[in-house]
């Protein structure tokens, strides 16, 4: 398997609605805003993202009971929003209140 994992931590700024697949499954869309400072190449940058998160199953279920401006760290992988859309989508495998 190839390596795909990522872990960021911030605020939830947008929480969609709880809604479930044909199959049954929870789904739920949201946006975590990340504000931090990293050094690269030996400098020190202002970072402040937002980036669009998934949650399926129970997790979603978990999500959905969050409030805005929850602080999260957020582990999960990356992949496109859909075979049509290239929109960069943080799938949720884990997430936990910090």
């Amino acid at each position: 398997m190839e390596c795909n994992r990522t872990i960021i931590c911030g605020k939830i700024v947008k929480l969609g609605v709880l809604r479930y697949t044909p199959a049954g499954v929870a789904v739920i869309e949201f946006t975590v805003n990340h504000v931090s400072r990293q050094k690269e190449a030996g400098l020190v940058r202002q970072i402040i993202l937002d980036i669009f998160a998934v949650a399926l199953g129970q997790l979603a279920l978990t999500i959905a009971k969050f409030k805005i401006d929850s602080r999260v760290k957020l582990t999960g992988f990356l992949n496109r929003k859909s075979h049509m859309n290239p929109q960069l989508v943080l799938h949720a495998e884990h997430i936990e209140l910090i």
